[in-house]
């Protein structure tokens, strides 16, 4: 482990700290101001003297926000479902057998890591519109379900799955499906759970296409419903836009939190595999 001096220690920890707390900030004073009655918003205290929810009642009496959250939450599911099912058998592919054009192939999905979705988002746009998903769960869904970055870090994990497990399962009489779902499935649980959350974030975070594909409540995610209220309100009524935040930002926040140790190890893992 590299060991620094206690002056350059010192010093990173300072910018640890003041990076943190750059990030923390903002992050309280929109939870502060979306408990703040009207007559506190503005006020130059950060946290209200009489916390209220009314902010969060106007959230769901002036839009129909609870339909924008059921449609983050069932697309975000099913998009990851999909993501990790597609990944895992990808990587397993790649990991397994030997075929010719693999390593073109997984050259292929590499570079799919490095296009910018800008690049992509024209074609797949008309080819949403034409199929007619636009403004439907399978437009949000279908074109994001193939995930690069999922299929390296699982074929990473798969490359270092002891031989010697696929042939006891194999000499059990166990195929390719039952082997990866009884035997390499619960080995690489921990991985999978730090691919989950990443993934997850990842989708429920999203902006830019939803805004895109989707128009009405049918399909709207919570992140398009926000900038729905802004436009609105105009950007005035900051208690209910605060709390629309905090809606939206919690469930991402609390996974982040619960499982990041998950994450970075897993990732750690992935770098020292090369």
């Amino acid at each position: 482990m590299l060991k620094l001096s206690r002056p350059w220690a010192a010093t990173g920890q300072i910018v640890l700290f003041i990076t943190g707390l750059s990030i923390a900030l903002p992050l309280l004073l929109v939870l502060g101001t979306s408990f703040k009655p009207a007559n506190e918003i503005y006020a130059g205290y950060p946290w209200p003297l009489n916390p209220t929810f009314d902010n969060y009642a106007e959230v769901f009496d002036k839009l129909p926000f609870g339909a924008y959250l059921f449609n983050s939450a069932a697309t975000t599911t099913l998009r990851v479902s999909g993501q990790l099912i597609i990944a895992l058998l990808a990587a397993y592919a790649f990991a397994r057998y030997t075929f010719r054009g693999r390593g073109l192939i997984f050259a292929l999905v590499l570079g799919a890591m490095m296009i910018p979705h800008q690049l992509t988002f024209l074609p797949v746009y008309l080819l949403v519109n034409k199929l007619g998903w636009f403004d439907s769960w399978a437009a949000l869904i279908v074109p994001n379900l193939a995930m690069p970055l999922a299929v390296f870090l699982l074929r990473q994990h798969l490359l270092s799955f002891p031989r010697e497990l696929y042939d006891a399962a194999s000499m059990d009489g166990a195929g390719e499906l039952r082997t990866l779902w009884s035997i390499v499935l619960p080995n690489i649980k921990p991985v999978m759970a730090a691919l989950t959350i990443v993934l997850f974030v990842d989708c429920w975070n999203e902006y830019f296409w939803p805004l895109v594909v989707t128009e009405t409540e049918n399909a709207m995610t919570a992140q398009i419903g926000v900038r729905r209220f802004l436009d609105a309100e105009r950007g005035d009524d900051l208690g209910p836009l605060m709390a629309a935040v905090t809606l939206i930002s919690l469930p991402a926040v609390a996974v982040f939190v619960l499982f990041q140790r998950q994450i970075i190890n897993t990732f750690v893992s992935v770098g020292i595999k090369g």
